[in-house]
């Protein structure tokens, strides 16, 4: 009885320390008479008026988790001789948590050899780490005598190297010995040790119940008991908690363990959660670093695992599962929670709506790339061929037009910052989504990193996500302000005019597609195949320019709504049902890929990489263009100037003043273009990995 209630209070206390993993309290379970215990706020300001630092971990967990910069490691053999030589030195110890008695047991013997300001961090290093405090990772040389194999113990030259990762925090009490678990009664309540004894399906989980009984109670009611789910095989206690072979089980490192380790059995479940973001986040969280994320016990339960029908599953449709859900997500409701964890896009039966969604934007992305591949392939072709075929004219006729001093108006210096920002926002959604969307890529994992973990990606995320949606309702309001600037010219004998209002709503001057351009697509695909002996010559605005245009019009759409809803799910299940955060992070997902990979392959082309603007078209830089360029590419534009007496007001007057300013356009371009074909590259190795 005395043995249960101890090891009953350990498990309780344990269940506390795992649900307040943001306090920083002092506690008092590695509590050690004679010693003084500090918080780790008390510990910083120690560190930052010189004290010394010493971690008493073992060798496993100073390589897992690193230990605070400035520290020595002191578990080790004649450690007394790496303290300082002044008594009245000020002295930091601390191990891995409240559980660890090393720390303080270790802080007691310096003070008996005299030292007098001696304190010891009881939360440890694994609260040091999930309150966001920085580690230093340095690997001490590996024993390789440890984990040899769970039935070769005996092989092993001592037996202290099979490390005992689950009781060993434990220092007092009638702590399990080899015995307990090894060894088979044979009289006078005498137990001897059989080799494979412990190991036994039979009798492994009889072993740990002996012990942990209210646990044992509410495990045998569960999904995995052989008693419920009348499988020959069902889990055993070893096959989630590895007491020899595995790593210590912290608050930092049991989400990332849960996940892997139920993933061994429920490979096509952990498949699909890891196409959620909790998932994805799951697989780019570093070993060693704390994990945020919902694992799979934070939903399903550890112990108390039992079917979704079953009104004690923590997954019960209704009040069950809000409050899961809430745990993480305050004042979900059951819109919310009916969010599906596991959700497969590829199965048309139990999941339609996502299933018809992910057939559209397959066939979407298939026929975008398809048709501006093919038609990006041919233009470069019949620009090359012309290149060699009439390389005297072609130079003469590219210098004419750079060399014009004549300069003509395109955009505004408003349009010059919308499209910087926009551009710069756009890159950074692709760096912090593009890791995250093909989460198994081999880069992907560095890319993170780089950014400091999933959450802080997250995070970039969404301040590049802000400022598009800044720089896309700015040129909503511009819209809005030219149009009722202008709108005289839709009136007509003081009426407003349909006629009028059409005539400039698809006009020459508008960006919006018209009839014009599908004969200009087709006078441009016939020159590309050598049906037309010249280069078609276009308006203002080219058929190219127009899909961009609109493509921005149906990326913010479909992107910034689904981001929107991922963004704040809770608020938008207020209203709508759950389901719908499934199909945002599809459309969002996919409609991502699109935008990303039209832009860098396909933009870049059309915009800087053909060969009459290789290796930079600076328009967009400089706001304008020379007379002859318009004179070359745009000729009915620059008839309708003409004609209209208009040239002359878009004629730039003196100087610009972009040519003091051009090497850093030069500069500010080529990064843009040099990182956004880096991530094409990355997109498509991910592919072909």
């Amino acid at each position: 009885m005395r043995v249960l209630k101890q090891i009953l209070a350990v498990i309780f206390f344990t269940f506390i320390s795992l649900s307040n993993l943001n306090s920083s309290s002092n506690g008092t379970m590695a509590f050690v008479d004679g010693v003084v215990p500090i918080s780790i706020s008390e510990a910083k300001k120690f560190i930052k008026e010189g004290a010394y630092i010493f971690d008493a971990n073992v060798d496993e967990v100073w390589n897992e988790y690193g230990h605070i910069e400035g520290a020595v490691h002191i578990n080790v053999e004649n450690w007394q001789s790496l303290l300082p030589t002044d008594k009245n030195a000020t002295m930091i110890f601390y191990c891995l948590n409240r559980l660890c008695y090393i720390s303080s047991e270790m802080a007691l013997a310096t003070i008996n050899l005299g030292y007098k300001n001696v304190y010891v961090m009881l939360p440890g290093i694994e609260q040091w780490i999930l309150n966001g405090n920085p580690v230093v990772k340095v690997k001490k040389a590996d024993n390789k005598e440890k984990y040899i194999g769970s039935n070769n113990w005996e092989n092993s030259k001592k037996i202290t190297d099979y490390t005992d990762v689950v009781h060993r925090q434990m220092y007092f009490g009638e702590i399990p010995s080899c015995r307990d678990c090894h060894g088979v009664n044979v009289g006078n309540d005498t137990k001897s040790i059989q080799k494979d004894f412990a190991s036994h399906r039979d009798n492994l989980n009889k072993n740990c119940a002996s012990c942990h009984k209210d646990t044992g109670n509410i495990f045998k009611s569960s999904v995995h008991s052989e008693l419920v789910s009348g499988k020959d095989k069902t889990p055993l206690c070893s096959d989630c908690h590895s007491i020899h072979m595995g790593k210590e089980t912290t608050m930092i490192n049991m989400k990332k363990m849960s996940d892997e380790k139920c993933g061994e059995c429920h490979k096509e479940k952990q498949e699909h959660y890891h196409d959620t973001f909790h998932g994805k986040a799951m697989v780019l969280g570093s070993h060693g670093s704390a994990i945020s994320v919902a694992a799979c016990y934070d939903c399903h339960g550890n112990h108390n695992i039992f079917k979704i029908k079953d009104e004690r599953s923590t997954l019960h449709p209704g009040a069950n599962r809000i409050e899961t859900c809430a745990a993480c997500h305050p004042g979900g409701n059951e819109n919310f929670s009916n969010f599906m964890a596991h959700a497969n896009h590829h199965d048309k039966d139990n999941y339609p709506v996502l299933y018809y969604a992910y057939i559209f934007m397959t066939g979407l992305v298939i026929f975008v790339f398809g048709f501006f591949g093919i038609h990006t392939f041919l233009w470069f072709m019949r620009l090359t061929i012309t290149r060699i075929k009439f390389a005297k004219e072609w130079k003469e006729a590219k210098h004419k037009a750079h060399s014009d001093r004549v300069k003509i108006s395109r955009f505004s210096n408003f349009h010059k910052i919308q499209h910087f920002f926009l551009a710069s926002s756009f890159l950074g959604l692709g760096f912090s989504g593009l890791p995250q969307k093909f989460y198994t890529a081999s880069w992907a994992q560095g890319m993170i990193d780089f950014m400091g973990g999933p959450i802080a990606a997250t995070k970039i995320h969404h301040i590049s996500a802000f400022i598009m949606i800044a720089v896309f309702l700015s040129h909503i309001v511009e819209i809005c302000l030219v149009a009722y600037k202008n709108r005289s010219v839709v009136y007509k004998d003081g009426k407003f005019s349909w006629k009028l209002f059409w005539s400039k709503f698809f006009g020459p001057d508008s960006l919006v597609p018209n009839l014009q351009d599908f004969r200009d697509l087709k006078e441009n695909i016939l020159w590309f195949i050598g049906k037309r002996k010249t280069m078609p010559q276009f308006d203002r605005w080219t058929y190219w320019e127009k899909f961009d245009y609109i493509a921005v019009f149906w990326g913010m759409f479909i992107i910034g709504l689904s981001g929107l809803i991922l963004w704040f799910p809770v608020a938008f299940t207020k209203i709508l049902p759950g389901e719908i955060l499934n199909l945002a992070t599809l459309l969002h997902s996919d409609e991502a890929l699109l935008a990303l990979g039209f832009i860098f392959a396909v933009h870049f082309f059309h915009t800087h990489f053909r060969a009459n603007k290789f290796p930079m078209d600076m328009v967009i830089f400089s706001g304008n263009l020379t007379e002859e360029e318009m004179k070359q590419e745009r000729t009915p534009w620059y008839n309708r100037l003409k004609e209209s007496g208009k040239f002359d007001e878009l004629v730039v007057k003196g100087d610009d003043g972009f040519s003091k300013w051009k090497w850093l356009a030069y500069v500010i371009g080529y990064a843009m273009l040099i990182t956004g074909l880096v991530f094409l590259f990355m997109i498509i190795f991910a592919f072909i990995e």
